[in-house]
């Protein structure tokens, strides 16, 4: 089954999952832990191949969390969409929430709020809530935007249960709604570090829309950095018309951002091929640590919050 037939199928009522799975005791941690562990490679691997078919098969939809900027409403958005959801007493999704969700980051202005929410209701994204103010418009996600985040969330699970076999993907499988709760705390988790610059080597890439799935691309199957001698790892990597078609852009555009890496001193091509820096790959391990560890903490509280709702 496709990404696209997985998010269009009809979810099943959270609600009326009579037998829950028992809570897994699923360990946390922190990124610098994390990011030096065994099996982390294991789980960037994952996470990066799902990623990158994601992105061939849904090319409009991770238009909207392909950069930081969209990355940080889009998921402010939902933030305050499972918020409501989970209590109906939390400020809904309207334009100013948004912007108050957000505004730390200091990546979005209330303009950029306003009309970011009118494109993704023209998209079909969003959709006004029933029995509302027209003059406060609030939204709700619609069911193909909920089921397409769970997804998402479910890949960082998967990727963690490679480093531990603490099988969180398996009590989601059994009970979506611990999905529910988990995002908005792994997405405020996350807005706190959004808040920061990224790393030097990594902003050419993951301040635009499809820059983070090239560097996917360039560190897909590259080992610990522990197994490199030098500062060029060599990697194997696509030619820029091939990412150009796979991600539906131009050649030119592609050609653009890997000129912005290698002009900083982290891509390039010599006689035995295509490299990256190893500032490059320490960034990005460093990066996706924080994901993770981020993943790890959400999961773990939201399956606790998720057994005191059904057993108060």
């Amino acid at each position: 089954m496709t990404i696209m037939a997985e998010c269009s199928r009809t979810h099943a009522a959270e609600d009326d999952i009579r037998t829950a799975a028992p809570l897994c005791d699923a360990p946390t941690y922190r990124a610098d832990i994390l990011a030096t562990m065994p099996k982390f490679m294991d789980c960037l691997t994952f996470s990066n191949q799902a990623l990158l078919t994601i992105h061939k098969q849904m090319q409009r939809e991770v238009r909207y969390v392909a950069d930081m900027r969209r990355w940080v409403l889009t998921h402010g958005a939902l933030i305050l969409h499972f918020s409501y959801q989970l209590d109906p007493t939390t400020p809904p999704l309207t334009a100013t929430n948004l912007y108050r969700e957000v505004e730390a980051t200091g990546m979005a202005s209330p303009n950029t709020v306003t009309n970011f929410l009118k494109e993704i209701e023209n998209l079909g994204y969003i959709e006004p809530l029933p029995d509302r103010n027209r003059r406060n418009r609030a939204y709700r996600m619609t069911e193909f935007s909920e089921r397409m985040f769970y997804i998402y969330l479910d890949i960082n699970l998967g990727g963690l249960d490679l480093v531990d076999g603490a099988r969180r993907a398996d009590a989601t499988r059994a009970d979506p709604k611990i999905l529910t709760h988990m995002h908005p705390i792994f997405a405020r988790l996350m807005m706190i570090d959004h808040a920061a610059p990224p790393p030097p080597s990594l902003a050419p890439l993951i301040n635009t829309t499809i820059g983070i799935s090239i560097l996917n691309e360039m560190t897909s199957g590259v080992g610990s950095l522990s197994n490199a001698h030098d500062d060029r790892i060599y990697i194997s990597m696509d030619s820029g018309s091939a990412m150009a078609q796979r991600y539906g852009t131009s050649r030119a555009n592609v050609a653009r951002l890997l000129l912005k890496v290698q002009s900083a001193g982290n891509f390039g091509k010599d006689e035995k091929g295509q490299w990256i820096s190893r500032t490059l790959l320490h960034d990005y391990h460093c990066w996706q640590a924080i994901k993770f560890a981020h993943t790890s903490t959400a999961f773990a509280q939201a399956q606790k919050e998720r057994s005191q709702a059904r057993h108060p």
